[in-house]
């Protein structure tokens, strides 16, 4: 796995291996990675899934924390991450996804396991690719897609084993102070789970470090689930899911406070619900400047207000996320 992360390592930030077809390989190749892991397809059977992580705190002490996920259907889901007291919840409706957090800001790593235990992108997510590469010389049964270089210049990939269809890595562009590296995770101990396939153990990484490392701990088939483990929490945030034309929010007031200087850039990232009023909710820190650019953007955020997004003419709550850029004077 070190050869094939080095050598695709390369491939991405050193250019290689046109293939005129490779949009249609790519796909092809996503679509057969679904087939073969996707526990949660239209035909997929009501199940219980738990992980138990392990990440490094802000002093690099090792924390622990538990995702359960409970699933009756695409329209009838529940996610419960917890570290600790600080608790995020999730719960999925037909168009209509309830948020509910409690505590301090979960860290991002915590905050991207939905899309790491449900690695292959959706359908409905147009990608587009360079190049279909082999990346370890000798080994054969290794295939990955190169992503089109993104706005940050910089490319992605998602690496397949060929005999099974399965993903076993993939890369993203992520942003170091001034510099661009990869969000690597890999995906092992493949274990078969109903007509699926499924990995029990994952791991991401930035540049080596260990950013996170989950173990499924439980993943099985529930005959019913209890109706009430998908009652909204009192306190949750609506957001609501367009699949007709859809019109992003637009900012109609937003003051921005004044801020300490920075040594250097720093890249300030959040996220938070535009309800349908037009009001900025759930306003949480995603990538840290530190509290004396954090805590004063959170409160100047709160008093934004915007003209709603709209679904068909409707106006609905939607989740949007930003990034602050603070450059030294």
């Amino acid at each position: 796995m070190r050869a094939l992360a080095s050598c695709v390592a390369f491939a991405l930030w050193a250019a290689a291996c046109f293939a005129q077809d490779a949009q249609s390989r790519a796909e092809a190749m996503l679509d057969r990675a679904r087939a073969v892991s996707d526990i949660r397809d239209k035909d997929a059977t009501a199940f219980r899934l738990k992980l138990e992580f392990t990440f490094p705190g802000n002093d690099l002490e090792q924390k622990q924390g538990t995702y359960t996920e409970w699933w009756a259907s695409k329209d009838k889901w529940r996610r419960e991450i917890v570290v600790g007291s600080d608790r995020r919840i999730e719960i999925g409706e037909p168009n209509t996804i309830f948020w509910s957090d409690v505590g301090e800001e979960l860290p991002e790593q915590v905050r991207r396991l939905p899309g790491l235990v449900d690695p292959v992108p959706p359908r409905n997510r147009k990608m587009m690719f360079e190049s279909v590469i082999s990346p370890v010389a000798d080994d054969a049964n290794v295939e990955c897609a190169v992503t089109v270089p993104s706005s940050s210049k910089q490319k992605g990939a998602f690496c397949f084993h060929k005999p099974s269809g399965v993903l076993i890595q993939k890369l993203e562009p992520y942003p170091v102070g001034r510099r661009i590296a990869a969000y690597r995770c890999d995906f092992a101990a493949f274990q078969i789970f109903g007509n699926h396939t499924y990995p029990r153990q994952m791991v991401c990484l930035v540049e080596g470090h260990k950013k996170i490392e989950v173990k499924v701990v439980e993943l099985s088939l529930q005959g019913s689930l209890d109706a009430n483990l998908f009652n909204p929490p009192a306190d949750a945030v609506e957001i609501n899911l367009c699949t007709g034309k859809q019109e992003p929010p637009k900012t109609t007031s937003a003051t921005f406070p004044s801020l300490p200087e920075s040594e250097s850039l720093v890249s300030i990232g959040m996220e938070f619900v535009v309800d349908a009023q037009g009001n900025a909710r759930n306003v949480r820190i995603t990538r840290s400047g530190g509290a004396a650019f954090d805590t004063p953007l959170v409160r100047a955020v709160q008093k934004w207000r915007f003209s709603p997004a709209k679904c068909d003419g409707r106006r609905i709550s939607t989740k949007i996320a930003i990034e602050i850029p603070v450059t030294p004077p």
